[in-house]
């Protein structure tokens, strides 16, 4: 991906407009099926490419979102931390590309295994995170969507 691009993260229904974006946004999700079982990690904390996508479109991608945030994929690149993203197109059964506007952000720490890491890379993102207002979410899906 190149550093100009722009990516979006939908943000939780417990969220509110006026709020700072949350810092779990940015912590990779942790699955428990069963208290028996070993937590699972997942790699990434999914993201969608503004070249074919909008914020509404993320938003709404996943139910009962509230907004969105813009992330410049340079400025991430740019923090002392390693992270990036990477295209991971939604592909079906076939392997054809059905979601060409996912992506990951990689290489975060581990909550499971190092909380303050994890929280200290999400504080990182939130500093350089823009909320996309309704207004501006609005005007850029009629640009792009007429």
């Amino acid at each position: 991906m190149q550093c100009t691009e722009i990516v979006y993260r939908a943000l939780k229904r417990g969220w509110a407009p006026g709020e700072s974006i949350p810092a779990e946004a940015f912590i990779r999700k942790i699955k428990q099926p069963d208290p028996s079982s070993e937590p699972r990690v997942e790699e990434g904390v999914s993201l969608s490419r503004q070249k074919y996508a909008t914020a509404r479109e993320c938003r709404c991608k996943l139910r009962k979102m509230r907004g969105a945030a813009s992330l410049h994929v340079g400025r991430v690149r740019g923090l002392p931390l390693h992270l990036d993203v990477h295209p991971d197109p939604d592909r079906n059964a076939d392997g054809a590309v059905i979601g060409p506007d996912h992506c990951s952000l990689v290489n975060l720490p581990d909550p499971v295994n190092d909380t303050l890491s994890a929280e200290s890379a999400a504080s990182h993102l939130i500093k350089i995170a823009r909320f996309v207002t309704p207004e501006e979410e609005e005007e850029e899906h009629r640009a792009r969507r007429p």
